[in-house]
């Protein structure tokens, strides 16, 4: 069954997405007996001029900035937007900063404490927005990330770089040592789907890719606040991918593992 700058951070902050849709989701909200709580936990609507979003995890603190719920239940649970269903409108559009901090995990490994942080989260989301959910499974569209018949048009890296995707600038998609399953990664989170890597390339490779982003680039970049400026005449991403990398995406179905809200409300101030 089949998760920037600050693209890259929210990357980082669900390093085991691309996985988790082809595994079981929290059935629900924790129950009282296996409720991890943080020892302090700060819930407060984003000021409304603050541009962008942030996630992050540091090793025994939590820092959410601007992030709408449905974006932070990807981070408790370890999920991707499009595996998380129903809930009213303001699931997307109201915007919360979090701090947290769990000061008992710190002897932990990152892979634990990272675990340990999303089950708080979990129980903090119970406690402030009264979350309530079930899993499911469903039959939805997919895409399956393959080489095109005239091959990869991949770069073989240049050595002593870095490694990764950034979203810089509105439709430019630059990666550095990065490799398939990233990729396959970051696409899914832009077309808000489930896309798995059978490219069968296993190397890292660098590339730079120019598209149209579905909707346009805007006045503002949504997560890092800068100026957009789209490249001139770039193809749509399916076509990128294709003409400027090589592969191409195959459009299939198959079985999600989702949840579903049963119920939500918003918070009373802190």
């Amino acid at each position: 069954m089949r998760s920037i700058c600050c693209a890259l951070l929210l990357a980082t902050a669900f390093s085991s997405a691309a996985a988790s849709a082809q595994q079981s989701p929290a059935a629900s909200a924790p129950t009282q007996q296996e409720s991890p709580a943080f020892e302090v936990a700060s819930v407060k609507p984003t000021d409304p001029n603050h541009l962008g979003s942030t996630f992050n995890f540091a090793p025994t603190v939590l820092q959410i900035s601007g992030g709408t719920l449905r974006r932070i239940m990807e981070m408790a649970y370890d999920l991707r937007t499009f595996q998380i269903l129903s809930g009213p409108k303001w699931l997307d559009t109201d915007r919360y900063d979090i701090s947290a901090n769990a000061p008992t995990l710190k002897d932990l490994s990152q892979e634990q404490r990272h675990t340990e942080m999303r089950r708080r989260l979990q129980t903090l989301l119970a406690d402030r927005f009264q979350l309530k959910v079930h899993p499911e499974t469903r039959e939805l569209p997919e895409y399956a990330l393959v080489v095109t018949k005239g091959g990869s048009r991949l770069k073989v890296p240049e050595p002593g770089q870095g490694d990764g995707i950034s979203l810089d600038r509105c439709g430019v998609m630059k990666g550095t040592r990065t490799t398939m399953s990233n990729l396959a990664m970051v696409l899914s989170m832009q077309l808000a789907r489930p896309i798995f890597d059978k490219t069968e390339l296993t190397g890292r490779y660098d590339f730079e890719m120019n598209y149209a982003p579905d909707g346009g680039c805007g006045s503002r970049q949504p997560d890092s606040g800068t100026t957009a400026v789209a490249v001139p005449d770039s193809p749509s991403l399916f076509t990128a991918i294709q003409e400027q990398l090589g592969l191409k995406l195959e459009s299939t179905k198959g079985p999600v593992e989702v949840i579903v809200i049963d119920r939500v409300e918003k918070p009373e101030p802190n």
